[in-house]
């Protein structure tokens, strides 16, 4: 190790992700000395955005929630940012296209509830308690009640209506990659939580916008970050994390060390020591991944795509079966479900065409660089000519197109397998398996969607949530 004092930190965090950067800011608001390390160029993980002639494409992360009246209000409020004319609030938030209905997912939860009595009336007394169910203050009853069950069941303690069950579980398949007979239902009633009581928020100009807003936080508060540098090994001496080393080669240390990248990177192949984490993580499953498709449009959005910022496209009913199949479904270039991302921020102007880009998601599994090669032209083509079936207008409008596929997100984050949401939020992994924010080694702390400790992996809000709990904790280990 180096004894260079401007290379000595109190605590160093790996990853630029949105739980880094909010662990990063609450640390430096309390005066800490923190270094943030990211192997990328551009900060923000998922919730980031790149530029390709022009245009600006959200990478991954494409609507936030609980913006003012949730999770990420808090930490907002408590971080002093002011986010006073960045978002756009869109209603609808998401128009979901199923075998028998369409459905609007709508701006706060009363329009929601109102949209789902107008297509189910019959269950208008059941959707109520539902939503009362869900969005009761006391989430330590909802624990008791659901840690162990998964959210079909819930569902089906509500309501018996088929259509209306899918309706709202295809928000679990589509946002945390698992149907609602696998998810964990205290996960998937964390993640509504955040989408029905305060749904639809974009920052304009893209989601790197509200990344950039977190960065700029934490260099305000004299916070030190270095991009394009991968942190190849941590330093531990008699079982203490005491800093790490770069790719470059260059070296720092530090009292606290936090993680916020994938698990299995980080305890099988960055620590220079043997855990009970590395043997934790072989038996623990990733989530799913995606193939994305983002396009530069020549003609306005709205008269190609319409009213909704998400549109969700489920060609049946089965959700269980789209995840079932899914390695099938992806070597046999079998389209199971996509979903269209745009919004209003990029509605509202067409005088630039930083605004006007569109994204299309489809649930892959990983499989391997040289089948991505071979087959990514082909599982695209295979996307957008289901897209021009929805959108006639939206083949000659195309400008341009980029394409990811499951590889491509592993490059870009080392997530294992291009997994979209950390550790899949299945009942058995939340309820019976636990890969805490403190670590067997004393000193270094867990982060983001790479944790288990209950809540699952649901979202911007709660990784967001995971870098607070922690950067409290170590204020309290460092007074």
């Amino acid at each position: 190790m180096v004894n260079d004092k401007k290379n000595d930190f109190d605590v160093i965090i790996i990853g630029a992700g949105i739980s880094g950067l909010v662990c990063g800011c609450y640390l430096a608001k309390e005066g800490k000395n923190v270094l943030i390390a990211e192997q990328h160029h551009s900060p923000g993980g998922y919730c980031s955005s790149f530029v390709r002639s022009g245009y600006v494409f959200d990478s991954a992360a494409h609507f936030l929630g609980g913006v003012k009246k949730g999770i990420l209000a808090v930490i907002l409020k408590e971080l002093g940012i002011n986010i006073k004319d960045l978002f756009v609030q869109f209603d609808p938030s998401d128009k979901l296209l199923l075998k028998k209905n369409i459905v609007y997912i709508r701006s706060d939860s009363i329009k929601t509830q109102d949209e789902l009595k107008r297509v189910f009336p019959e269950q208008s007394r059941n959707i109520e308690k539902f939503f009362e169910f869900v969005l009761q203050p006391n989430t330590v009853a909802i624990y008791r009640k659901t840690h162990k069950a998964n959210f079909q069941s819930v569902l089906n303690s509500f309501f018996k209506d088929s259509q209306l069950k899918v309706s709202l579980g295809v928000f679990m398949l589509g946002n945390m990659g698992l149907p609602p007979s696998k998810i964990s239902a205290f996960a998937a009633i964390i993640f509504l939580r955040e989408f029905l009581l305060d749904p639809g928020y974009y920052p304009q100009g893209g989601i790197q916008k509200f990344t950039n807003l977190l960065v700029e936080k934490f260099k305000s508060l004299n916070g030190k970050m270095i991009l394009s540098s991968q942190v190849k090994r941590i330093i531990t001496k008699s079982t203490m994390a005491q800093g790490i080393v770069l790719d470059s080669g260059e070296s720092f240390s530090a009292k606290i060390i936090v993680s916020g990248i994938d698990a299995t990177h980080l305890f099988r192949k960055i620590l220079d020591v043997k855990t009970k984490e590395a043997d934790i993580v072989k038996k623990l499953k990733e989530s799913v991944s995606y193939f994305a498709i983002y396009l530069g449009i020549r003609e306005k959005i709205e008269n190609i795509f319409g009213e909704s910022c998400n549109i969700w496209d489920f060609p049946h009913n089965d959700l269980d079966k789209i995840y079932n199949d899914l390695i099938v479904n992806t070597r046999k270039m079998t389209i199971p479900c996509l979903v269209f991302s745009f919004s209003p921020g990029k509605m509202n102007s067409f005088s630039n065409k930083i605004n006007n880009t569109a994204q299309i998601f489809s649930m892959a599994s990983y499989e391997s660089e040289e089948f991505w090669k071979k087959n990514k032209m082909i599982y695209a083509n295979k996307i957008l000519k289901r897209a021009y079936k929805l959108f006639p207008n939206l083949k000659k409008n195309i400008d341009i197109m980029e394409i990811a596929t499951p590889v491509t997100f592993n490059k870009y984050t080392i997530n294992k397998n291009g997994s979209a949401f950390g550790w899949e939020s299945s009942v058995d992994q939340i309820a019976n398996r636990k890969l805490d924010n403190q670590t067997s080694i004393k000193n270094l702390f867990l982060i983001g969607h790479w944790v288990i400790t209950g809540a699952g992996q649901g979202g911007i809000s709660t990784v967001a949530l995971s870098g607070r709990k922690v950067a409290k904790r170590i204020v309290k280990v460092l007074t």
